[in-house]
């Protein structure tokens, strides 16, 4: 989680990333040898192999504020530019400049004091295989992936093979004892806290557990795509609920007995 603070410095930081490729990136002209017939040719103010070091970044600036910008870069004028290959990278980081400068505006005279979700502070079992999906705008695709995820590395902690999701989030919890067989998970919980507030906290964990995958990961894996119409706002959401519950399991020790 960041604060609006946070929010801003990140914003501070697309746009002097964004502004620096576009300075680096303009054309220069380099005119013709005095006894070549020639309009000459062009290069970028700074060396190609920084320019292409700075792209690097950018293009996942791009990818995150403005994922549409391959489509909204106009047509290539008739004027040719020999040697100049960046002209629709850095009209791409000029379109996302004067996006994130009004969201910064923004912020800064409308923004209220909430906290701003970031998906990199998920667990990492979450946010690693969900990652791929996210960044090619496949919301669903991004939660289904890191809900299996999360269910893979639950099975390997416990090593049960044989079962998984919510039927495992039931066992693992559940407050009988295990065995070699069906080892149990519990949290590292200090002996002041009261018995009755540990069997409300072990049922609440098998309840949040089984419902993840019941209301947000069967659906994705038995329905059409699309089908149940997860906005980008609540596949966050998802993933943001997926990894509290993978940092219970990831701090969750095994006891089989």
């Amino acid at each position: 989680m960041a604060d609006n603070g946070g929010r801003a410095k990140q914003l501070a930081w697309a746009i002097e990333r964004l502004t620096t490729f576009i300075d680096a990136s303009q054309a220069v002209h380099v005119p013709p040898p005095a006894d070549v017939i020639s309009t000459g040719s062009y290069r970028t103010r700074s060396p190609d192999d920084e320019v292409v070091q700075q792209w690097a970044v950018v293009e996942r600036i791009l990818t995150r504020y403005l994922p549409d910008w391959q489509a909204r870069i106009q047509p290539p004028d008739e004027y040719r530019r020999p040697g100049y290959r960046w002209r629709d990278h850095r009209e791409a980081a000029v379109l996302c400049l004067a996006a994130i400068q009004s969201e910064a505006e923004v912020q800064q005279h409308l923004g209220d004091a909430g906290p701003v979700m970031t998906a990199t502070g998920f667990h990492p079992w979450v946010w690693e295989a969900a990652r791929p999906a996210w960044e090619a705008s496949l919301y669903e695709d991004a939660v289904d992936a890191a809900a299996r995820n999360l269910n893979s590395r639950l099975r390997a902690k416990v090593g049960r093979k044989d079962i998984g999701e919510a039927d495992l989030v039931a066992q693992v919890f559940s407050d009988k004892s295990g065995d070699q067989t069906n080892p149990r998970l519990r949290l590292p919980l200090t002996a002041e806290i009261a018995a009755k507030t540990v069997s409300s906290l072990y049922g609440g964990l098998i309840a949040f557990g089984r419902g993840l995958f019941q209301a947000v990961r069967n659906p994705l894996a038995h329905e059409a795509p699309g089908a149940m119409g997860i906005t980008e706002q609540e596949a966050l959401e998802s993933l943001a609920a997926l990894s509290l519950f993978a940092r219970w399991i990831d701090r969750a020790t095994v006891h089989r007995g």
